[in-house]
């Protein structure tokens, strides 16, 4: 008949699709947790790249850790595949600026960090200061995008 034909031939698309909403569904639970909510006082230890800051803060009253922060939906020049010189030199400056950023502001915080759980050393939140975020910072100098958008057009 023909319809068994249809219905093997379909299995493994459908097969492709329920493993791919698995996978999906396993990324998203992966990072749906906020251990430490609110707004988190944070010293800087370093600034690894424009969109990756090293921070120490007390998750616990007496307990300090070093977590890094990831700025959310944030691209910076020279991510993608083949960066150009001048990326190189825009990631540079992004990282240069971030730096002076964070060097002048005188009250540092995280934002409500999505984690994986409460011991991960990996957290994803803005960075934010008395000037303001640090993301919405490097996006007005033009140093960094919507990580939606980093692809549309060329960086120089």
């Amino acid at each position: 008949m023909w319809y068994r034909h249809f219905i093997n031939s379909m299995k493994p698309l459908f097969c492709a699709g329920l493993f791919a909403m698995l996978i999906a569904n396993f990324s998203i639970n992966a990072v749906a947790s906020v251990p430490f909510p609110g707004k988190l006082p944070v010293q800087v230890v370093n600034v690894e790249a424009a969109n990756i800051i090293h921070v120490n803060l007390e998750t616990w009253p007496g307990f300090r850790r070093d977590i890094r922060i990831f700025l959310p939906n944030l691209a910076i020049p020279a991510q993608g595949p083949n960066p150009k010189d001048c990326e190189y030199e825009l990631a540079h400056l992004a990282h240069e600026f971030a730096i002076n950023f964070l060097e002048n502001a005188k009250d540092i915080r995280v934002h409500d960090m999505w984690m994986e759980n409460s011991s991960s050393e990996y957290a994803i939140s803005s960075i934010l200061t008395q000037n303001g975020s640090l993301d919405n910072a490097l996006r007005h100098e033009k140093l960094a995008r919507p990580a939606d958008l980093a692809n549309q057009q060329p960086w120089c």
